[in-house]
């Protein structure tokens, strides 16, 4: 019975209940006079469906009903199934209209292909079986399918899958076509047993088996050991095959990424942004000023700007618009557009339009009123100015190889691996990021030892306003081995973790330590979910363990603000219960009563961003100067570095009388973006209105937090190698091999008495 064959298929064991829907008992029966109308009449039900192609009530599927494409099964009735079956042979030219009759030949030379409600607008063009069709025939399928797949462009992202499904079909025929023997009707049976089943692989399936996806992968193999059975000879000699394994390209090595690599080594070439940090660094006041220069700033349209017009992105989206008033912006962004200075997709908004209004298709009131689709690229041509950094004349690094144990070369690069360890001051990026690009860190390190651009990886993050060691690597080898170690999880041998950490950091008030020991109070909002507790070996370290999440900042940078306590950063860490497990450890030092600061030394167990700033806060110890965690800055001091700074940047732009610029921007396009510049045209107050307090040294730049000595450890040799050493009477270190890196203490560090790094300064995990 038809009802028997109802089970449950595939890998999802989806259940297939299509064998119980028949025409006998749903309310469908044959006429008895065989009209012409239809086939089918209502009895004692309705019929719940419709043909996909005349649109007649019917509801009984079909095995062999499924779309070429999706394999999604439909319903045909049996006049269309007929008339189709007819049509596609004709089209093939397998059989004449005066053998359309004799329906041996139908089963024989092909089965009817349908095409599902999706895909119904391929059924001139898509066919998964191509025997028959001659060299026009397929030419004519090609260029409909390319067709086809230009409209699917613009929909981005989305379209992806279609447009691909859409290659593939056009390489299939393409390849059909190149085969001579494609034009040859009825003799060709490599096509004829080409005509298989794309499920189970049986030339002579039923469609019993319904099509269903990996629900049928015994009958396949069945199927290829069957075949191969014949010859015994060949069988036993036969090798199993091996699966073609997926390899995935790098993140580093996909053509986007590279194409990017070369277009930001190009501008920085270009604009010479990469340059020693003696360079534009005024050494009476420390701080170093790269001059103005004119830069493409490009974006991709964001899911959230689809459908937005530039008016909107402009307002909404970018931070330097923030604190303007609504008129002003108004104004600004008029005159940028008429300048030429915004641009989507390489063409001038102005441009497209002029183009637009002069055609007969509806257009916007305005230029800025333009709409942004999907997979547009919007450009910004800005005159760039970088707030200053307070940097040494020169940075110290040092370079360690890494050990021959620890990544073998075998002669195959020229180039020695090696782990820079610089000495990053407070106050400069890592890389670029927001309004720094000359003043990054790499560039300037790269710069001043010889290197291309770009060379440096970063191992590890670490703040802005933080100071001390920062780990980088000249080969990518050496940045997956590094930070391999440093990502590893310390449960494969506490007592020696993989990597080790130790911060420095002064604080307001005095630390706990020395006896008797006494636990600083936890806020009661925090009670239950943190808690503190002394360790080590000496019951002398402090751990906290406090689970850290990030929320958005409440205080607004961009506007002026009168608190000493001004928060920089949209951004902000805090203690709450559905936060990132953080555990963090703190030993006291020294004590200054002159101040009411201590030393003390860190160590974050786990890796979270602003982990210890936030534990230290949480105890009532925050960290000198950070005032995004509970420190304090004088507001006199703060408006007296943001004039110094703010003056710096002035007096560089001022004398800057040529801007250097990419190729891309024409000459009038710069002095366009000059005369649109903010900061060249309200002095003082224009810079402050661009750049927050933190960006100008005011407050938040710098932190007394420094990462003092970072010590990696790499796994020994296997159990067996080992033993086997042992039993030849060689002595072998039960400890792993370890690199230790370590940076220069800070200067305010030494205002304390008592400080000595060889007892002190130990670690803690």
């Amino acid at each position: 019975d038809d009802v028997d064959e109802c089970l449950f298929v595939g890998k999802n064991f989806v259940f297939d209940r299509r064998g119980a829907l028949d025409a006998k008992g749903h309310g469908i029966e044959e006429k008895a006079d065989g009209g012409e109308d239809s086939s089918l009449v209502k009895a004692n039900g309705s019929i719940i469906g419709k043909c996909q192609y005349c649109s007649d009530p019917y509801d009984v599927f079909h095995a062999e009903n499924v779309c070429t494409v999706c394999r999604e099964p439909i319903l045909v009735c049996d006049k269309c199934q007929l008339n189709l079956c007819q049509t596609q042979q004709r089209l093939r030219g397998l059989i004449s209209s005066d053998d359309m009759e004799d329906d041996s030949k139908k089963e024989n030379n092909c089965r009817a292909e349908y095409h599902c409600q999706d895909h119904f607008h391929l059924n001139t063009c898509y066919f998964t079986s191509l025997y028959g069709f001659e060299r026009n025939e397929l030419r004519k399928q090609v260029d409909e399918l390319q067709l086809r797949s230009k409209e699917l462009e613009g929909l981005g992202k989305k379209g992806k899958q279609r447009r691909r499904t859409l290659r593939k079909q056009i390489d299939k025929i393409e390849a059909s076509m190149k085969d001579e023997s494609c034009d040859v009707k009825g003799e060709n049976t490599d096509l004829q047993s080409g005509m298989v089943c794309r499920h189970c692989g049986s030339p002579a399936c039923s469609s019993n088996c319904w099509g269903f996806h990996g629900g049928n992968t015994r009958m396949v193999n069945k199927n290829k050991k069957n075949q191969g059975s014949g010859d015994n000879e060949s069988a036993n000699t036969a090798k199993p095959q091996k699966h073609k394994q997926r390899s995935r390209v790098p993140s580093n090595q996909r053509p986007a990424k590279r194409l990017k690599h070369q277009n930001d080594i190009a501008e920085i070439e270009a604009l010479q942004l990469c340059s020693p940090p003696s360079q534009h660094r005024n050494d009476a006041t420390g701080l170093r000023v790269p001059p103005p220069v004119i830069r493409l700033l490009r974006s991709g349209v964001k899911g959230r700007w689809c459908g937005k017009t530039v008016h909107w992105v402009m307002n909404n989206e970018f931070g330097d618009w923030q604190g303007l008033p609504q008129a002003e912006r108004e104004e600004r962004l008029e005159k940028l557009i008429a300048g030429g200075l915004i641009r989507i997709n390489g063409v001038s908004i102005s441009k497209i339009f002029e183009s637009s209004a002069s055609s007969s298709s509806p257009h916007p009131a305005k230029a800025s009123d333009i709409v942004l689709r999907n997979m547009d690229t919007i450009e910004r041509i800005v005159h760039w100015h970088e707030p200053p950094i307070s940097v040494p004349s020169k940075i110290s690094l040092t370079k360690h190889p890494l050990p021959e144990s620890i990544l073998p070369t075998n002669g195959e690069s020229a180039a020695s691996p090696l782990v820079y360890c610089i000495d990053k001051p407070s106050t400069v990026p890592i890389y670029p990021a927001g309004p720094y690009y000359a003043n990054s860190l790499l560039l300037m390190v790269e710069a001043q030892e010889g290197l291309p651009p770009k060379t440096l990886i970063p191992l590890h993050r670490i703040d802005r306003a933080t100071s001390g060691v920062l780990l980088c690597a000249n080969m990518s080898s050496v940045a997956r081995v590094i930070q391999g170690r440093m990502t590893s999880s310390i449960s494969e041998d506490e007592k020696n973790p993989p990597t080790k950490k130790l911060y420095l950091a002064r604080v307001r008030g005095r630390f706990p330590g020395g006896m008797p020991l006494e636990s600083p109070t936890i806020p009661k909002e925090c009670e239950s979910i943190a808690s503190v507790a002394w360790c080590g070996n000496g019951n002398d370290v402090l751990e906290v363990n406090a689970p850290i999440a990030v929320q958005l900042s409440t205080n607004k940078s961009s506007l002026p603000n009168e608190d000493e306590n001004q928060s920089n950063t949209m951004m902000h860490r805090t203690v709450r219960g559905d936060g990132k497990n953080s555990i963090s450890r703190f030993k006291f030092i020294s004590y200054d009563p002159n101040t009411n600061q201590s030393l003390v030394s860190c160590c974050p167990v786990t890796g979270r961003g602003h982990q210890l700033r936030v534990h230290l806060d949480l105890i009532g110890y925050p960290i000198h100067n950070d005032v995004e965690y509970g420190g304090r800055v004088a507001a006199e001091s703060r408006k007296e570095q943001e004039n110094i700074s703010a003056q710096s940047m002035l007096n560089v732009s001022l004398a800057t009388t040529e801007c250097r610029h990419d190729k891309a921007v024409s000459v009038d396009e710069v002095k366009s973006a000059v005369e649109s510049c903010i900061c060249c045209h309200e002095g003082l107050e224009g810079i402050k209105s661009c750049f927050n307090s933190g960006q100008l040294l005011g407050c938040g730049h710098a932190i007394d937090l420094h990462a003092y000595k970072y010590c990696i450890s790499f796994p020994n040799e296997s159990k067996e190698e080992k033993s086997h050493d042992i039993s030849n009477g060689k002595h072998l270190d039960e400890e792993a091999t370890s690199m230790e890196f370590a940076a220069g203490l800070p200067l305010w560090a030494f205002s304390f008495a008592g400080l000595a790094p060889s007892n002190s300064l130990t670690w803690l995990n």
